[in-house]
């Protein structure tokens, strides 16, 4: 799976990173707002967009809403700090972050059922 992830914590995107490597995936790891939203509406694909609760919430709605128009075929997962922190971004599914590396593979294994 090709998957885009998303943070202003570039400790949080090298530790995904190394575990979605390992787990057998391509990563691309981006930590700009400008970065982000040029890749939403370039031509490059990925089947899975991981959008981090250091992401904020309003760049993460305005990331969203590009990748649907550019690429509605891309799912879009957001990655909460803790329960009961839902934000206001329209995510095809949400996911904890202190649940850990295989809660997180588990949702993408879902996601791309």
């Amino acid at each position: 799976m090709k998957i885009l992830s998303v943070s202003t914590d570039r400790e949080l995107l090298q530790l995904r990173q190394f575990v979605l490597e390992s787990a057998g995936h391509e990563v691309v790891s981006l930590d700009s707002e400008k970065n982000v939203f040029a890749t939403a509406e370039s031509p490059d694909h990925f089947d899975v967009v991981l959008l981090c609760h250091r992401f904020s919430s309003g760049s993460a709605r305005q990331a969203t809403r590009l990748f649907r128009k550019s690429h509605p075929g891309t799912r879009v997962v957001f990655i909460a700090h803790v329960y009961g922190e839902w934000p206001n971004v329209e995510a095809d599914r949400y996911v904890v972050g202190t649940d850990g590396p295989e809660a997180l593979l588990r949702v993408l294994e879902e996601v791309h059922a």
